[in-house]
């Protein structure tokens, strides 16, 4: 049906990964709220829709971007040849959301010591 060529589909399949492991690690957070005895508002509901949508929007810029270069970092040639492209998305887009805040703080400070004497 789509003539794609073989990077785009690989690309697209980290992509889907990505958003799925957003996704699926979203709800799996908001349901361990439930779990610990939380009752979610409707406005809960609100925020652990908008948190899932804002995290499956990083896991679709981060994952197809980042996940080619993790697989290169894979040591072990067999184990580099074996990674599924969805299987790496679903790390990216999971962990992803989650270091979000991290990274972003790191490069600020990065940022605000450059130029600075030392």
């Amino acid at each position: 049906m789509f003539n794609l060529s073989a990077e785009t589909a690989e690309r697209l399949r980290y992509l889907l990964g990505g958003v799925a492991g957003a996704l699926i690690y979203g709800v799996f957070t908001f349901m361990q709220l439930i779990k610990l005895g939380h009752r979610p508002t409707l406005s809960d509901y609100g925020r652990a829709a908008l948190n899932v949508s804002a995290a499956m929007i990083v896991a679709a810029i981060a994952a197809p971007t980042l996940g080619p270069s993790l697989v290169s970092l894979i040591p072990w040639e067999g184990l580099r040849n074996a990674a599924d492209p969805i299987g790496v998305g679903v790390v990216v887009g999971a962990v992803g959301w989650e270091l979000l805040p991290v990274l972003i703080e790191a490069a600020r400070r990065l940022i605000n010591r450059v130029g600075t004497p030392q």
